[in-house]
């Protein structure tokens, strides 16, 4: 009898396990093809990525009689310069309503986003660059934002801090306080984030993380004990701009927790919210 409880002990032990290592495996597998379809690479260029390149600079040839250029952003500064017509010139950053240019002999100033359509690209077309009310939201790399929503019945309240690498790539740190019938929860978990498409006014994301799960029963239950389970998280969301550097985000998270029991659980949890990048 005791060697078949252990049998029995074993075989669910290997299959908490399975279904754990399969979860996250899974996630991850997700989450990867997500990112290598967002940069158009292929499984063996994955680890050849430089996730921290910045742009590249356009160039494009002016394609109007001639192009005023300041020697800082904004109207009240002076023209110090200007292109001529089929000249080359280098794009180099916008901020705002303006670009900052460098010309084929070193000279840099800034040029009105409106003229940008006065020039072609290596395709023969004008450049496009983002609404300039997203501009700033693109080139920010910290985030924060609070969310409401449900944790498997129960309310929640959470908070994200974030930190983006590149456009496409963030990390962030997450806090959640549950509130239930029987029971509140604390959530503690990092995660790491791929946005394919953040110029996008509403730009969808996956997300893979773990942290920690603490579970406090209600002190109405007999016998009730505080626990403390380890967790993994698979996320899908949308960013949805509503101005300036000003987001709604929404979320499905599906919790996998690893509990020390025989069965671990799944939990789903629904929020939205507002968020900042800065």
């Amino acid at each position: 009898m005791k060697i078949s409880l252990l049998k029995i002990k074993t075989a669910k032990h290997f299959t908490r396990s399975a279904k754990a290592c399969a979860y996250c495996l899974g996630s991850i597998w997700l989450w990867s093809a997500s990112v290598l379809f967002s940069v158009n690479a292929s499984a063996a260029d994955f680890w050849k990525l430089d996730w921290f390149a910045p742009d590249v600079p356009i160039e494009v040839t002016v394609n109007d009689a001639f192009i005023n250029v300041y020697n800082a952003p904004g109207r009240g500064y002076p023209i110090f310069h200007v292109v001529e017509r089929g000249e080359t010139i280098t794009l180099l950053k916008m901020k705002t309503d303006w670009i900052k240019i460098k010309t084929v002999r070193g000279i840099e100033g800034w040029i009105k986003r409106g003229d940008v359509l006065l020039t072609l690209g290596p395709d023969g077309l004008a450049p496009e660059f983002p609404d300039t009310k997203q501009a700033d939201y693109l080139v920010d790399r910290f985030e924060v934002g609070t969310a409401f929503g449900d944790f498997d019945g129960a309310d929640s309240v959470s908070l994200n801090l974030g930190y983006r690498f590149t456009k496409n790539l963030s990390t962030e740190i997450r806090l959640a306080q549950n509130t239930g019938q029987y029971s509140d929860s604390q959530i503690a978990a990092i995660a790491i984030l791929h946005q394919p498409f953040p110029d996008l006014r509403v730009s969808p994301f996956i997300g893979i993380g773990a942290g920690k799960l603490k579970t406090m029963p209600s002190t109405t239950l007999v016998q009730s004990e505080d626990r403390e389970d380890n967790l993994l998280q698979a996320s899908l969301g949308a960013y949805i701009h509503i101005t300036g550097r000003f987001f709604v985000r929404a979320e499905y998270i599906n919790d996998y927790v690893l509990t020390s029991r025989n069965t671990n659980e799944e939990v789903n949890e629904w929020k939205i919210g507002f968020n900042v990048f800065f």
